[in-house]
């Protein structure tokens, strides 16, 4: 029977609608070679792009971080905000980084080492220390596209960091709401969403002392999973063993989408509170993995309502055989 849901929190509803569902032995996957001549995110290429930030291990790196060459945001501009009536306008302000992960042109992000996986985070973690300073920044968004439909332009394994002078809507709408929870109930809201979905364990994929991972009530996608630190931890200060887990967990969740889902592209998103942010105790970090199974049309872009052809029950069911 269709359904449909509301959020945990957002003012956003979904359409469950299991009789639209397309199988997984639909999607294909897509071969690459080891290093590509070609590719500007390739070890040797290095003059095809802006200058090295950080190299681990410097000359011979493994992972490495550039600023865009065709950034989104940039700080060759001042900082300037503009209120005009209705239009209220900023300067370009921000930094657009690249974090090429691999040296590997085709190693998919589910075959990544622990310490690969342990370098990312650490370097995301630099880049916030970096920002941290500048008091114009707001807020930095982490993300990564795999694939074409996901939005990659390259398909070099990467991911993009972009520092803001704002906080972004879908984000602000995030926090506030769960402020509002915590004033009302004293609670972070998601940690009573985590106990709620542990109780029921429907949606649940893969827990354990320091991790969560389920498949949200509401999902906007078929398969999407979110992985909550089981402890609250609102920002990017994390303990290494948590950490450790949650870069396990998104890994075992990556390999789900290659080998149940025949690699289908997905965007990997961090809901987190920039440190300079208050909200603390309300706001609780996680990523937020999709894979672009469905398109937006119609429907989607004109009421901001998806149809998602998977429930997250069948979902979860899905995911768990690949979790040790």
């Amino acid at each position: 029977m269709n359904e449909i849901r509301k959020d945990y929190l957002l003012d956003r509803w979904v359409i469950l609608s299991p009789k639209r569902s397309k199988r997984p032995e639909q999607f294909k996957k897509q071969d690459l070679p080891v290093k590509d001549e070609n590719c500007i995110f390739c070890p040797g290429n290095e003059e095809m792009t802006t200058k090295s930030i950080i190299e681990k291990p410097h000359g011979n790196w493994r992972i490495r971080l550039i600023e865009n060459k065709f950034p989104a945001l940039t700080k060759e501009c001042k900082f300037q905000n503009f209120i005009e009536g209705f239009k209220n306008r900023m300067t370009g302000y921000g930094r657009h980084y690249i974090l090429i992960d691999t040296a590997f042109h085709n190693q998919h992000p589910c075959d990544y080492t622990a310490n690969q996986w342990q370098s990312w985070f650490e370097t995301i973690s630099d880049i916030f220390f970096m920002e941290m300073p500048d008091e114009n920044i707001k807020y930095i968004s982490v993300f990564k596209n795999h694939g074409v439909e996901a939005g990659a332009s390259q398909p070099h394994p990467h991911t993009q960091i972009i520092s803001m002078p704002l906080v972004p809507f879908l984000i602000k709408q995030e926090i506030d709401k769960a402020k509002e929870y915590y004033n009302f109930n004293g609670k972070c809201a998601f940690c009573d969403i985590i106990q709620l979905e542990l109780k029921n364990k429907k949606r649940i994929v893969f827990q354990n002392d320091e991790v969560v991972v389920l498949c949200p009530f509401a999902p906007s996608q078929p398969y999407e999973v979110w992985v909550f630190p089981r402890k609250h931890v609102p920002s990017i200060q994390i303990g290494k063993k948590t950490r450790d887990e949650i870069l396990k967990a998104v890994s075992n969740v990556l390999k789900a989408y290659y080998i149940g889902l025949n690699d289908k592209p997905f965007n990997l998103m961090f809901h987190i509170l920039y440190p300079k942010m208050e909200e603390k105790q309300s706001y609780h970090f996680h990523i937020e993995i999709l894979p672009r199974i469905e398109r937006d049309a119609g429907l989607e872009l004109g009421s901001g309502i998806n149809i998602t052809t998977v429930t997250p029950e069948e979902s979860a069911r899905f995911l768990r055989k690949f979790f040790k």
